[in-house]
């Protein structure tokens, strides 16, 4: 699975392109010239308007885009030809503004406002889950989620109760971590070895082994290249570590010792 967040088409495009070449098992650290864009060639309807996250389904490849100030989900081929939306009606579901995506099975959770949605992969509503507080199941502007493959389990950037809360595949709760270290998780995303969170407030990426033990921070700044803004981030199968930050308008990337392989401008 390829997600990234993001918050602007440019930087969005730049995210696509690189996914695309994971997705293709492209050594995408000797390319410059990546391989597709969906909003570029979108107008219209169509078109995304701040989006910010995007997945992709891996058995289809189709392409799911937050449409955060249309409120909804974009859904488009793997040419980036545009297929269907979903979430934008006065339906129970109804998105207002949805943040992050994450796709499990045949479905997708959504991220928005202290809620997580849950909708089919063709844009059938669920059910809907979460609300304001600091407690199990309950949310303060969640935000980046990802799915681990293997147990199936959720994890949730809890962002402004600083945490991230791990569900069971049947969206049961089972643990929290990061309570004392994360100010602000914005994003996270797994390996074989570790949890990656990428914090807000105190830029940096936290790893954390599989038992939830924090191992190291890696200060934004203190990267070489110096990774100003970071608001996502990507691991690939042989643990590269791709980072999109909105300051500098790039996408950088680093080999699992994080030292710089390439940075792409967005620009």
């Amino acid at each position: 699975m390829v997600s990234f967040t993001c918050e602007n088409n440019k930087l969005l495009d730049e995210v696509n392109k690189l996914g695309k070449l994971v997705r293709s098992g492209i050594d995408y650290t000797n390319k410059k010239q990546p391989l597709m864009s969906v909003c570029t060639i979108r107008s219209g309807n169509e078109q995304p308007r701040d989006p910010c996250d995007v997945t992709v389904d891996n058995k289809t490849e189709n392409i799911y885009i937050a449409d955060t100030c249309n409120n909804c989900i974009k859904v488009f081929d793997s040419n980036a030809k545009y297929l269907f939306k979903f979430g934008d009606s006065n339906s129970e579901g109804a998105m207002t503004l949805p943040k992050c995506l994450s796709i499990y099975g045949n479905r997708v959770l959504i991220s928005q406002g202290h809620c997580i949605l849950n909708y089919t992969l063709d844009g059938k509503f669920i059910s809907k889950f979460g609300k304001q507080g600091n407690g199990e199941l309950e949310f303060d502007y969640p935000r980046g989620l990802t799915i681990d493959d293997s147990t199936e389990d959720i994890y949730i950037c809890d962002s402004c109760n600083n945490r991230v809360q791990i569900l069971t595949k049947d969206l049961c709760y089972k643990t929290q971590f990061g309570i004392n270290t994360l100010e602000a998780p914005l994003d996270i995303k797994l390996s074989k070895e570790y949890i990656y969170v990428l914090d807000e407030l105190n830029p940096c990426i936290h790893l954390f082994n599989r038992n939830l033990i924090l191992q190291k921070s890696i200060i934004s700044r203190g990267i070489e290249n110096q990774v100003i803004t970071p608001r996502s981030l990507f691991i690939d199968n042989s643990d590269f570590i791709l980072i999109a930050d909105t300051s500098s308008n790039t996408i950088s990337i680093f080999n699992p010792e994080f030292k710089l392989v390439q940075q792409d401008s967005c620009v």
